[in-house]
């Protein structure tokens, strides 16, 4: 079976303690390093840190998320490298599948896995695929500028670039200029990354199950997820014009030093790929179905826990689908993606849904 040494995850960790220790205990199995760099108000027990392996560092800074993704750049050693929610996990298959892919084919930069979303409801793991739209771009391997341009067409079909494994040393160039600056709206930070990512060179989708989203949590609020200014109102209120210049310079300026493309051409794409995605997250809000998935939204918020479990267990297919409640036991989401043609390792599955049970089990008695 192909190692995973050449390849790190980078885990910044805050405020979770019980789920750092998960991290700790299942990637223990493999000879994957762990950058842990906590931003927790107390550092990790020391018990915990005493029976970290070789393959982890681990410190405790209690500084932001930006800082400390950035910081990243300078720990990292290996060949490959992933980011990784600290609550979230990647399937070693799938893995090592992506590392594949790129030990084939020196044009790439990055590999990106299929994803599953999966929470803990009732003592079972419930589940289902999540960014299934996601498939390589007509020009993957044709021009970075033609590349970037049809990324930004169908967001919901490009690959999720932010959870790829990537090559090191274009990782820490897009790390490094999209999360060293500061903006006023969180959501720019990742759609730089995708910019300059896209840029760097050709990424491709691997049909094999890699990221395990978890929505196990609330999501957490910081300098690098604000979201109180979307893209839209951030790129279109006069205060924001100049991050809005400081972006497409910084990005210009990264791929520049690449060697890539001339400055003009490259200057006039990335200002078309920001006024075009402004525009976008504009209308976004206003699409019919972003009025239906708020109503859901309310409705969710608004209706005792009970009933909705009631609801969900005993509601027809068709009507799930109408009310975009797609969630299954993970045994049975794992047949459907394979059934779908997304390659897994059906043994890995069934003892990552153990072990993910057994945690909640223990956490609910801690």
């Amino acid at each position: 079976m192909r190692s995973l040494a050449d390849l790190t995850l980078v885990i910044p960790a805050y405020n979770r303690p019980a789920y750092l220790e998960r991290q700790i205990d299942f990637w223990s199995q493999t000879d994957v390093k762990l950058c842990i760099l906590d931003g927790s108000r107390e550092s990790a027990p020391q018990a915990l840190i005493d029976r970290m392996g070789p393959n982890v560092y681990y410190r405790h800074l209690p500084i932001g998320f930006n800082e400390r993704l950035v910081m990243a750049c300078d720990l990292v050693q290996t060949k490959y490298v992933a980011l990784l929610g600290d609550d979230e996990l990647y399937a070693p298959h799938g893995l090592r599948d992506c590392i594949s892919q790129l030990e084939a084919d020196n044009r790439l930069v990055a590999t990106v896995g299929r994803s599953m979303f999966f929470f803990y409801r009732d003592g079972e793991i419930i589940a289902h695929q999540a960014y299934e739209k996601s498939q390589n771009l007509v020009h993957t391997f044709g021009s970075d500028i033609d590349r970037l341009h049809e990324s930004l067409v169908d967001i919901t079909r490009t690959p999720y670039l932010l959870y790829g494994l990537f090559n090191a040393d274009q990782w820490k160039t897009a790390v490094r200029v999209s999360y060293g600056r500061k903006y006023a709206s969180g959501y720019v930070y990742e759609f730089v990354f995708h910019l300059i990512a896209t840029l760097l060179g050709p990424s491709i989708m691997v049909d094999s199950l890699v990221w395990m989203r978890s929505g196990e949590n609330p999501a957490m609020s910081s300098d690098a997820v604000n979201r109180k200014i979307g893209i839209g109102e951030w790129g279109t209120d006069p205060q924001f014009s100049e991050e809005v210049t400081y972006l497409i310079d910084g990005v210009v300026g990264a791929v520049v030093n690449e060697e890539r493309l001339a400055t003009d051409e490259l200057r006039n794409a990335v200002r078309r790929a920001v006024e075009g995605f402004v525009a976008y997250s504009l209308h976004k809000p206003k699409r019919p179905i972003a009025h239906w998935h708020r109503t859901l939204y309310f409705l969710a918020r608004n209706t005792p826990t009970v009933l909705k479990q009631l609801l969900k267990r005993n509601m027809s297919t068709g009507l799930s689908k109408v009310l975009d409640y797609r969630g299954v036991p993970m045994s049975e989401a794992v047949e459907e993606m394979r059934k779908s043609g997304v390659a897994l390792n059906e043994t890995e599955m069934k003892s990552m849904e153990k072990f993910l049970i057994h945690f909640h089990q223990r956490l609910a008695i801690s």
